[in-house]
């Protein structure tokens, strides 16, 4: 009998000893293999941002400098020929699906030059359709804080992901005068 619970005892450290060292092992893979691509995950990000810069902004290789980063909104100031030419705002906000993140661009003066969808996760068919121009072109020229329904209108179908957008947009803003207020100056 005390033979069998004793084992019974090492089978089981043996399957956790055994356990333990998989994961050990898997871990380790998965941090070299993190370390590994991370560098070219990071030159990928910011080529998607400057694209996306570029394409608001319609200059191929915009000089960006970034003035603040939050947790969810980082705010460049874009330059050209050594003037600027504008504000950026990359903006993570909540969508139906998941997360959306934005790329707003604003004029040297502070009004909406344009909106790029970098990545979502919305329902195919309906909340992906905020990355769509005719939504997305609603908001040039606007400032200030935008309301649904008013300011801009929703897709039908799509009401979640629209005011996703919408309050994106509205964070893109806030964070861009604090990063203005932060810097001692105004949109130039």
């Amino acid at each position: 009998m005390e033979t069998t619970k004793r084992n019974q005892m090492l089978s089981m450290m043996t399957v956790g000893l055994k356990l333990l060292l998989i994961c050990a092992l898997v871990a380790g893979v998965v941090s070299f293999v993190y370390t590994l691509t991370y560098d070219q995950y990071e030159r990928n990000k910011q080529a998607t941002r400057n694209e996306a810069i570029g394409r608001v902004f319609g200059l191929e290789a915009p000089v960006c400098e970034e003035l603040s980063a939050e947790k969810n909104a980082t705010v460049w100031r874009v330059d050209s020929n050594g003037e600027t030419v504008g504000y950026c705002v990359d903006v993570i906000t909540a969508g139906f699906g998941g997360d959306l993140e934005l790329m707003v661009g604003y004029t040297a003066e502070g009004s909406i030059l344009g909106v790029q969808v970098i990545a979502h996760s919305e329902t195919p068919g309906l909340g992906e359709r905020v990355k769509e121009d005719s939504f997305l072109s609603q908001f040039e020229g606007l400032t200030g804080n935008l309301t649904l329904g008013e300011d801009v209108d929703a897709l039908s179908g799509a009401t979640i992901s629209s005011r996703a957008v919408t309050d994106g947009v509205n964070l893109a803003t806030a964070a861009l005068e604090s990063a203005l207020q932060t810097k001692g100056g105004a949109a130039e």
